[in-house]
């Protein structure tokens, strides 16, 4: 429980360093998809480019850390309301099975070639 109340504490914490971010855009009048950038391509000269982008990133960064603090949230809450959980998740920690070890996102195949052109960087680089 008392885990639970700290990672809560945490959580409101984030929240309001979120909502500093937020500030810094909407004092701008931007948004997280606004552009920065003109028509013409050119950097908009009536905002502060710089600080527009940390603040984005900062929010993205922000984000991240809440969705995860809200997982582990999650888990002590289940935790403290059905404490059978915590005894399985300590006898039994996960394992992959042979199947789940070999199919990894690398091992999928995402593109079918059908011919390579010659003297084009794939035909150099084909060796064999």
């Amino acid at each position: 429980m008392e885990e639970a109340h700290a990672l809560i504490a945490r959580k409101n914490a984030i929240e309001l360093e979120l909502q500093e971010q937020m500030t810094i855009l909407r004092t701008a009048g931007v948004t997280m998809d606004s552009p920065l950038v003109d028509p013409e391509g050119f950097p908009r000269s009536d905002i502060d480019v710089w600080a527009i982008r940390l603040a984005r990133v900062k929010i993205i960064e922000i984000r991240n850390d809440l969705n995860r603090l809200m997982n582990d949230i999650q888990k002590a809450l289940e935790v403290v309301y059905d404490p059978s959980l915590a005894a399985t998740e300590t006898s039994n920690p996960t394992t992959t099975t042979s199947t789940e070890a070999l199919v990894t996102p690398m091992s999928i195949p995402f593109a079918r070639v059908d011919g390579v052109s010659p003297g084009s960087p794939a035909a150099e680089s084909v060796r064999y």
